[in-house]
């Protein structure tokens, strides 16, 4: 019998078993992904409703050009290390760079059982920038502190609440589509 405390490895939503010190890419499911995200609240919960990472990683997506749906695709799995490793705040995942070679190892394992090279630097600047815009209208609209209002774009995303199932399968019929056109 295998010991599920063996090691660094955590058990996913679709009962499979994850190795966070060292991804394996067919351990890797998008169900997993999607489910996990879809489950993580933004702002580590500090939202006036609940709205998740997933939901989140949707409209990043489409801030990105229709013409480039790989770019599209990074942006839709730009946080799936979350799925994983949880949703560490900005400020305090720079602070750690054992976390950040943690992370990067997932999401080359993500990358490639997504059927994408990793990003190139112009590409992650391209989706940071996206997922940049959409923490600005996001903290503006969802936290009770106003401060970010003057640094808002008015992106027009929809912000409320779907449940966690439907935004489950919004990700993933998002992801399928995009695989699709590559």
């Amino acid at each position: 019998m295998v010991d599920p405390w063996e090691g660094a490895v955590v058990e996913t939503y679709t009962g499979g078993r994850f190795d966070l010190l060292d991804p394996d890419p067919d351990d890797v499911r998008r169900r997993d992904i999607a489910a996990a995200l879809a489950h993580t609240c933004r702002f580590g919960g500090h939202c006036r409703h609940f709205y998740s990472v997933a939901h989140h990683s949707i409209h990043v997506s489409h801030e990105l050009p229709d013409d480039e749906p790989r770019l599209q695709l990074l942006g839709l799995f730009h946080d799936a290390g979350e799925a994983y490793l949880g949703d560490v705040p900005r400020p305090l995942k720079a602070e750690y760079d054992l976390f950040d070679d943690i992370e990067g190892r997932v999401l080359d394992a993500v990358w490639n059982a997504v059927g994408v090279d990793p990003p190139s630097d112009d590409e992650w600047t391209r989706v940071m920038a996206a997922d940049d815009r959409l923490l600005a209208y996001e903290a503006s609209s969802l936290l009770e502190d106003g401060s970010w209002t003057d640094r808002s774009p008015d992106l027009g995303y929809d912000l409320r609440s779907d449940s966690v199932a439907e935004i489950r399968e919004r990700f993933l019929a998002r992801g399928e589509r995009l695989s699709d056109r590559l």
